[in-house]
């Protein structure tokens, strides 16, 4: 009898001890729990509260792709067409012939101001008056040495007035040297103002050329052979997909220039494997009165040009 109490004894007192290591496991941890048979802690989701949470990204579901390139193309002066060398369609690059207008008239004056410029060259490079005023400033100045020397060896052989009119003579011959050189500048000048003048005869030629100012392509031919056109007339229509806009309106209570430089992701509706990426270019700072919407543009990657101006679909902005 009294093992078998001893025994009872043991066996309260395993109980006791278990109770109360259960009660330190649940007890030991601040607002510790079991759920499921297992042990949780609010451990965990104080540290999950104190790490920094991303960015939420914005989704705006009806964005819509425009043209940042889109200009009509005209001609710069009057005249007739006479030949277009493009049709719609044609992919074009910077400096490609579109339209040319007839340039018979400016032809020949192009030739003449040519012309002009040559003799004026010659006239420039021509020193045979100042070859020959040296020439004859030389032989003056001898004379004169000679009878200047003639009278210092014999008193009296030359008179005065005949020494002062050979010292005018060499005074016309030095600025007989000075006139000539002064019309050789002047000739220099002549060809310059020829240079200048071929030069704007030639750009007045290169005008009646239209050429493509980008790397684009042709959406429309304004002008047909034999027209005649005034300047500022379109004659080609010419537009670019890449890069390519997309705009849309995003609620400008919350969102404004914090946007800028965010990188964006649009896709296509019902093509959602399809996507361009960008950036945030511009986020309007008026906020319409009504529905508190600000406008939105981005820019975005169209390298292949498979999307198009007008296509609709989802705009994800990733806020830095």
């Amino acid at each position: 009898m009294p093992n078998f109490s001893k025994t009872i004894c043991l066996n309260t007192h395993r109980i006791i001890a278990m109770a109360v290591a259960a009660t330190i496991c649940l007890t030991g941890f601040p607002g510790g729990s079991v759920v499921n048979g297992q042990i949780s802690s609010e451990i965990s989701s104080e540290t999950d509260r104190q790490r920094p949470s991303r960015s939420k990204s914005i989704l705006i579901n009806d964005a819509q792709l425009s043209l940042i390139q889109n200009t009509e193309i005209a001609s710069p002066l009057e005249g007739m067409v006479e030949s277009v060398k493009v049709i719609e369609g044609d992919r074009v690059g910077r400096g490609q012939p579109m339209v040319q207008l007839n340039n018979d008239q400016v032809t020949s004056e192009l030739k003449a101001a040519s012309a002009a410029y040559e003799a004026a060259q010659l006239e420039a490079a021509n020193d045979v008056d100042v070859r020959y005023a040296r020439q004859a400033l030389q032989i003056r100045q001898r004379e004169l040495q000679q009878n200047l020397e003639a009278n210092q060896n014999f008193a009296g052989a030359v008179s005065e007035s005949e020494i002062e009119k050979l010292k005018l003579i060499v005074n016309e011959s030095e600025l007989a040297i000075e006139q000539a050189m002064h019309d050789l500048e002047v000739a220099a000048a002549v060809a310059r103002e020829q240079s200048a003048a071929t030069e704007i005869v030639q750009a007045r030629l290169e005008k009646h050329t239209v050429t493509s100012p980008i790397d684009s392509r042709v959406v429309e031919v304004l002008v047909q052979l034999g027209q005649w056109v005034e300047p500022g007339q379109p004659v080609v229509r010419l537009i670019s997909l890449n890069p390519i806009r997309v705009e849309c309106f995003v609620d400008g209570q919350k969102y404004g220039d914090e946007l800028v430089g965010s990188r964006v992701e649009f896709s296509v509706n019902g093509q959602t494997s399809r996507v361009l990426r960008g950036i945030v270019e511009f986020v309007s700072p008026e906020i319409h009165p009504v529905t508190g919407q600000a406008r939105l543009r981005a820019t975005l990657k169209n390298p292949n040009e498979v999307a198009r101006a007008g296509m609709r679909g989802t705009l994800v902005i990733y806020p830095e």
